[in-house]
């Protein structure tokens, strides 16, 4: 027998909360998947972008032009995974003081209700976000990750790397050893890139175990400048970015250097690091990378296009309320051969 559900909060009223919660740090997605796209439809069409490198031919000005391919991309498909944080709300809770309220208490008990619902979609949208960021630091340290859970088989979301953007440095090869220059390795690892996909690599990501490293090279920081124009001061050292969490460095000519970690929980309730040790990403704006999200599987949202779907109502036998939200993304490099990643140690 179906249990009678009503809602509490329209939809309209909880995408509004939504969009104006707080979130998370997101210096992956900021830096390098900073389109958010929407679908209508179940699955993800997505198009990985290849160029060519041809020269464009001499010909006589006297003779027919030759019709050129169109620029190259392969278009992958997928039914991406399946979020939906779910939280009950306490009933009894809306008849206690809550945290930071005054001791004798001047919160109503519909305001606090509305503000544990408010805590709650906070929370859904952080977790969320959180997992896209994972998405991000998969996708740039393998150019890959595996999507898996409950009731969800385990599938590995592919986006093609050339096998040469993925390197770990062996022996006498590795930052901290003798004679190593972590800018020659750099220019190495930047040409690289742009040989394989044309494409130009002007940000660098080092986690704070690769910076330690780095900082044995004294060649380099001599070359580092620190310096950073702030609200019209020069701010001298490193930086930390306004809610990414990750601290400007410094720049060598064209690179700009960013120190970045984050700490999650896995499913066992464990911390984990987001970006192994010793890590070293480079990458820029012509990654192009996109935060995608399919449609909603929920008739309420009538498979609305939207980046978190949320939802409030109350079982009525016996009496429970709840809040969800849903949201089904996928973060694609779509040139992926535009990113790079290397162990240093």
């Amino acid at each position: 027998m179906e249990t009678a559900m009503t809602d509490v909060f329209t939809t309209r009223q909880l995408v509004k909360l939504v969009e104006d919660v707080r979130r998370p740090r997101t210096f992956l997605l900021d830096t390098f998947f900073p389109e958010i796209q929407t679908f209508d439809t179940e699955v993800i069409d997505f198009d990985l972008l290849t160029t060519g490198r041809k020269l464009a031919p001499f010909v006589s000005p006297y003779v027919q032009g030759k019709p050129r391919k169109e620029r190259g991309f392969v278009t992958k498909t997928f039914k991406p995974a399946y979020v939906k944080p779910k939280t009950p709300i306490k009933i009894g809770g809306a008849m206690k003081r809550r945290p930071g309220e005054r001791i004798a208490g001047e919160r109503t008990p519909q305001e606090r209700h509305d503000d544990a619902v408010m805590e709650a979609l906070e929370d859904h949208v952080d977790e969320i976000i959180r997992r896209k960021e994972w998405m991000a630091a998969k996708a740039m340290d393998a150019g890959k990750y595996d999507v898996e859970g409950e009731d969800f088989p385990k599938q590995e979301i592919d986006f093609g790397r050339h096998e040469d953007l993925t390197v770990t440095l062996a022996g006498g090869d590795r930052w901290g050893q003798a004679g190593v220059k972590v800018l020659d390795t750099i220019e190495a690892w930047a040409q690289n890139v742009q040989d394989i996909s044309g494409a130009v690599s002007n940000q660098v990501v080092l986690d704070p175990k690769a910076w330690q490293m780095a900082r044995v090279d004294e060649d380099f920081l001599k070359l580092l400048d620190n310096r950073r124009q702030m609200t019209g001061s020069v701010e001298l050292g490193p930086v930390t970015a306004p809610l990414t969490g990750a601290r400007y460095l410094g720049n060598v000519g064209d690179f700009d250097f960013w120190s970045y970690q984050e700490v999650y929980e896995d499913e066992e309730g464990n911390a984990q690091k987001l970006l192994p040790d010793f890590t070293v990403f480079l990458g820029g704006a012509q990654i192009e990378g996109v935060q995608a999200h399919g449609a909603i599987q929920d008739p309420r949202a009538g498979l609305q296009a939207l980046e978190v779907f949320p939802k409030n109502w109350i079982e009525e036998d016996p009496a429970q309320e709840f809040a969800m939200s849903q949201s089904a993304p996928l973060v694609i490099p779509s040139r992926v051969n535009a990113s790079f990643r290397a162990r240093v140690n």
